[in-house]
């Protein structure tokens, strides 16, 4: 009986093993120099299993940020999990990649341009992804770039989708500070429950390590942090601060300096989406934890007032955890980018799209309750749109007479369709095009 045992395990191992090799993430571990930083940085690459035997196909790409204190390897622990998304075909095959933002004097780059801790947002849009395009067979478009962030990359994946918003079709973050206006009156209090006085001394060294959140001074710790990229300083005048090279935007009755977190404003996620509109087919996926130790949930939930102010497409995802992403949320995440960026099978050389495709956008996406479809048509009287699940079923089908050439836009009630994957389809005289959304 024991040797039957053995046999079976050894016929399971032997036909379902290699169907999982088949089907799974392949870490490459590489650097490269960057100008920017003008230094090497490490980077980790995660390529789809067949990406070493079909040598012409092109795949759509999404940047990971890692939080505070990370590096390139912050996404070790979940390539099972993405590995098992792909076996299970909930995502499609893509290229991910997550850089080494790490940096000295606070741990970390806070993913913009700084004199004290370098030129991190040049790192990433000038030098990281245009390498990646010349060394990997990704798809050198916006609508197959994706940036993805946790806590601190999280914030560095909203300035990122909303910046560089030709570059990037989709953000994902998770547990980011995303309103600091919200969120200083709160890190007041906790400046004063860290630190003795008044009048207080800001130390950034004089913390112990020993527990992630709180009483080691995480608060004030992140204050620095955040100062080196929003008022950095290397000539500060303020004595009450260690190291004396940021302006801190608290004095040392922990009053908020007006002339500090001026500088802040700028880059505060309100003010950059304020720059962001419906037209620039930038969707966004964004969550954090009801009890989130770094108080992010309110202003994240806050958020989605002004979101709904601009009429952008997102979702917000909140759950009954703390501040590290949950399976379910980077999950959501990969499939969330998935609907959205260009299949891996479609794309050409060219880096126009072939004469006979028809380039649409549906928004929202996600969606729910409607779906806007817009494409441009020319010297055609009529335009077929149909809505197809993922059998290919066509489950709404419109035919709608064009009076004119020139961009068209049509609204489609979807309030009787099942969640799920669909593919928007518009065929126009000899153009068709194609969009993936997702229905929530």
């Amino acid at each position: 009986m024991k040797k039957q045992t053995i046999i079976l395990a050894v016929l399971i191992f032997v036909f379902f093993f290699p169907i999982f090799l088949k089907a799974q993430f392949i870490k490459v571990d590489t650097e490269f120099y960057s100008n920017a930083l003008k230094e090497t940085r490490k980077v980790s690459i995660y390529l789809p299993h067949d990406y070493f035997q079909e040598q012409e196909t092109h795949y759509p790409v999404v940047y990971f940020l890692h939080g505070w204190g990370g590096n390139q390897n912050a996404l070790d622990d979940h390539q099972m999990l993405m590995s098992q998304l792909l076996l299970t075909g909930q995502i499609q095959p893509m290229i991910i990649v997550c850089a080494d933002n790490g940096c000295q004097p606070f741990g970390t780059g806070v993913y913009v341009n700084s004199v004290i801790t370098g030129n991190f947002e040049d790192f990433t849009i000038e030098d990281l992804i245009p390498w990646i395009e010349e060394n990997y067979r990704v798809i050198p478009q916006k609508e197959a770039r994706g940036v993805f962030g946790q806590s601190l990359g999280g914030y560095g994946a909203f300035r990122f989708g909303i910046l560089h918003k030709d570059m990037f079709r989709a953000i994902s973050s998770h547990a980011a500070q995303v309103n600091y206006d919200l969120w200083m009156p709160a890190v007041r209090q906790m400046l004063m429950f860290e630190n003795s006085g008044p009048p207080y001394f800001f130390d950034f060294y004089g913390f112990s390590n020993d527990v992630p959140y709180g009483p080691n001074g995480f608060f004030t710790r992140s204050l620095f942090l955040a100062s080196s990229g929003y008022s950095p300083d290397p000539n500060s005048n303020q004595t009450y601060i260690n190291p004396q090279i940021i302006q801190f935007p608290f004095n040392q009755y922990c009053q908020l300096l007006d002339s500090v977190y001026d500088k802040w404003e700028a880059f505060n996620i309100p003010t950059m989406l304020s720059g962001l509109s419906p037209a620039d087919s930038v969707s966004i996926l964004y969550g954090c934890g009801l009890y989130d130790e770094t108080m992010a949930y309110y202003p994240n939930f806050a958020l989605q007032d002004t979101l709904d102010h601009l009429n952008l497409s997102y979702e917000f995802f909140w759950h009954k955890a703390g501040h590290v992403m949950p399976d379910p949320y980077f999950v959501r995440s990969l499939v969330f980018m998935d609907s959205l960026l260009l299949d891996y099978s479609i794309y050409t050389e060219s880096d126009t799209p072939a004469r006979d495709m028809l380039r649409i956008e549906a928004m929202p996406n996600p969606f729910a309750d409607y779906l806007d479809v817009r494409f441009e048509a020319a010297n055609a009287p009529e335009a077929f749109i149909e809505i197809l699940d993922l059998k290919g079923v066509v489950v709404q089908q419109i035919r709608q007479q064009l009076k004119e050439t020139g961009i068209h836009h049509i609204r489609i009630n979807t309030n009787a369709m099942s969640p799920g994957v669909y593919f928007i389809r518009v065929s126009s005289g000899r153009y068709t095009g194609v969009k993936k959304a997702v229905r929530l």
